[in-house]
């Protein structure tokens, strides 16, 4: 008798394995890369809320500012409109309650901190307000 050419059970084990390991690693990979893309937007998109908070007190000549919710998670920025802004899981962020900027100047006098801790790349960053000048000072620290 001829036997019948084909797999084993071993070998066919063998293949579901490979292929699942080609599957789920790069699944893997990418939501790391997701999770950190989402704190990278959500600086940005930080940053560039405030400068635009701040120049709207400048051009409209009205005070304007950047509350955080009692959650901590979610900021708003008051301006001719109000821009929500929602911080992803993996920040945390100190208590700041609201940061005004001064019309005509855009000066922010309450000379506050704001810092957000990334604990998985264990990092702090912080976010000065300077003096009279209207500037914040991005500093990134690492935590141990």
């Amino acid at each position: 008798m001829k036997p019948y050419p084909g797999f084993t059970l071993i070998e066919s084990l063998v293949v579901l394995f490979v292929v699942t390991l080609f599957i789920t690693l790069p699944s893997i990979v990418i939501q790391d890369a997701k999770e950190t893309l989402e704190v990278v937007h959500f600086l940005d998109h930080f940053e560039k809320n405030i400068l635009m908070t701040q120049q709207a007190a400048i051009t409209s000549n009205e005070r304007t500012r950047m509350m955080q919710r009692d959650t901590t998670t979610e900021y708003y920025f008051y301006t001719d409109t109000i821009e929500k802004l929602d911080m992803p899981k993996d920040l945390r962020a100190s208590r700041i309650k609201t940061l005004y900027f001064n019309s005509g100047s855009g000066n922010n006098s309450s000379l506050q901190k704001l810092h957000f801790y990334w604990d998985k790349n264990n990092q702090k960053i912080t976010y000065s307000f300077l003096f009279a000048r209207g500037h914040y000072e991005k500093k990134i620290t690492t935590i141990n």
